[in-house]
């Protein structure tokens, strides 16, 4: 069996990645072992390398034939290049390598017995996210605790699975009684996946008072950074707040400052700047001079009167119920399923005006953020904040609005000793923060298809294990390429399929344009339309 399991001996050795000559009498790849059909040089299969005591896991990157000389003539040889992943050292599995093979080292075939010891490393959590492609009787166990406690990146094209493998892995959790999950639903995807069992907060519909922002919010929103008088709208602004907020809350005065989370008035606000910018001072003898900042604070009166009086903005502008600073304990009380209500928050922002996600994102994030900053048992009220579609707002570039991608790269780099780890989702990379995907520790990459985004991604994982992103093209629905602290190696797993599914589904057109099911009256979608009512 040991003859039949020789590949061949090992011929160049490079920071973790090994060179194999096939041995010339194997004729043919395929091998039929224990009832087992196995093909040698086979992209993402493993093989193995005695090493003195211990046995060292490659997995296979590439396979091509080469011009070997041999015997004064050249002979085309089977060529394996493979990435080495892990150590099997006394029975048992080790991430990465600490001593490397030598030159015409043998190698062997990995069959499925010699690798149930690495596969089954993280069994003990019982967390599982799929079934390993190439061994149909192995499943894909992950240690839950560096995969949720380390930043996610979950990317992949349209249409190759990302939403359903995030509500596969988060159904998998989703069951805990102490479950802190809350998802940033652009689209209102996720309700259907989580019905009855989550927490759907329609952001529309649903309050989130202006006097959570902080100022860096407050200021991209209103203020206009080309504005020649941007200078002075900030001061002033900064200063009104200020002075509101210790008026509105004497009790905190001494404690308050700018980013404080408690309530002002910003009508009041709105009148002093008016005042400001179109005051006149008396010099005496009727005559007039125009003030400091008049005419200075035109534009700023500008947005934020297109603020106040869009209706689209009212859940943030005209508060009813959250006029008190004391009503923030009832709100993250809500956002945070503390009442006991859910184990998964979904955050429907399909209703918010695009121009304002970045702001509400932000303002979500950071505010989500400072709970467990300033919370005391942070250790044993970790959250899990799921950014989905995040290229439409935490850019890969730094110019425009910025507040939520400055948000999220500071939760990236500190959140996780304050229990706040994140899930970034996306179907383009190489638009995303760079600062916030290369502080992920875990990759799920179903199919990419835009060689942009490939290159992209090829970059974030580690070295050794670039050149298995050249199966991304190639990997089915649902299909994800693992890489990360979390896992034993890198997997090529059939992510399971979630149940109930996300409403993420394809519109099929063609059935649809043959007979469709109901009929469109486009008074009623008018109606709608005017009226902002979602389906």
């Amino acid at each position: 069996m040991v003859d039949q399991k020789f590949i061949g001996v090992v011929t160049s050795v490079s920071n973790g990645l090994l060179k194999v000559l096939v041995d010339p009498k194997i004729t043919s790849l395929k091998r039929e072992i224990n009832g087992k059909t196995y093909y040698i040089g086979q992209i993402g299969t493993y093989m193995l390398v005695p090493v003195a005591n211990i046995v060292l896991i490659g997995m296979v990157t590439e396979l091509h034939k080469e011009d070997v000389a041999q015997n004064g003539q050249a002979l085309q040889r089977y060529v394996i290049h493979a990435s080495l992943v892990g150590t099997v050292k006394g029975g048992r599995y080790e991430r990465g390598v600490s001593i490397f093979p030598t030159v015409d080292a043998p190698v062997f075939l990995a069959e499925d017995s010699d690798l149930s010891v690495a596969f089954s490393i993280y069994q003990r959590y019982g967390f599982s996210v799929g079934q390993i492609s190439l061994f149909e009787d192995q499943r894909a166990f992950l240690d839950a605790n560096r995969f949720f406690g380390k930043h996610i990146a979950v990317l992949g094209s349209s249409g190759s699975g990302k939403s359903c493998t995030v509500a596969s892995i988060l159904q998998k959790v989703s069951k805990y009684p102490d479950t802190n999950i809350i998802i940033l639903d652009i689209h209102n995807e996720y309700k259907k996946a989580f019905e009855g069992d989550c927490n759907h907060l329609d952001i529309a519909e649903f309050e989130l008072p202006y006097w959570l922002m902080n100022f860096d919010e407050l200021r991209e929103m209103f203020i206009d950074d080309k504005d020649e008088h941007a200078s002075s709208q900030i001061t002033v602004l900064k200063d009104l707040i200020i002075a509101s907020k210790k008026g509105k809350n004497p009790e905190m005065s001494a404690l308050i400052t700018i980013d404080t989370p408690v309530f002002f008035d910003l009508g009041e606000i709105r009148a002093k700047v008016q005042y400001l910018d179109t005051e006149k001072v008396s010099m005496g003898g009727g005559v007039t001079k125009e003030g400091p900042f008049y005419g200075k604070f035109t534009r700023f009166l500008v947005r934020l009167d297109g603020k106040l009086n869009d209706p689209r903005y009212g859940f943030m502008f005209r508060p009813k119920k959250y006029l008190q600073s004391v009503s923030i304990n009832d709100l993250l009380s809500k956002i945070l399923g503390a009442d006991g209500s859910a184990k998964v928050t979904i955050l429907d922002l399909s209703g918010v005006p695009f121009d304002i996600v970045n702001t509400i994102v932000s303002l979500l994030a950071r505010t989500i953020f400072d709970f467990n900053f300033w919370n005391p048992n942070r250790r044993d009220f970790p959250i899990l904040l799921v950014f989905e579609e995040a290229h439409n707002y935490l850019p890969a570039s730094a110019t425009g609005a910025v507040a939520a991608r400055r948000t999220v790269e500071r939760i990236a780099k500190e959140g996780r000793k304050y229990g706040v780890s994140c899930m970034v989702v996306s179907q383009r990379p190489v638009e995303v923060s760079e600062t916030i995907l290369s502080q992920c520790n875990n990759y799920v990459i179903l199919r990419l298809t835009n060689p942009l985004d490939q290159n992209y991604v090829r970059r974030l994982v580690p070295d050794t294990f670039a050149s298995l992103t050249d199966v991304l093209p190639s990997l089915r629905q649902g299909e994800a390429l693992i890489v990360g602290e979390s896992i034993s190696m890198p997997l090529r797993v059939q992510i399971d399929f979630p149940s109930p599914e996300p409403d993420s589904g394809d519109i099929k057109f063609y059935e649809k344009w043959k007979q469709s099911e109901a009929r469109t009256k486009i008074e009623e979608v008018v109606t709608r339309w005017w009226k902002q009512e979602k389906v």
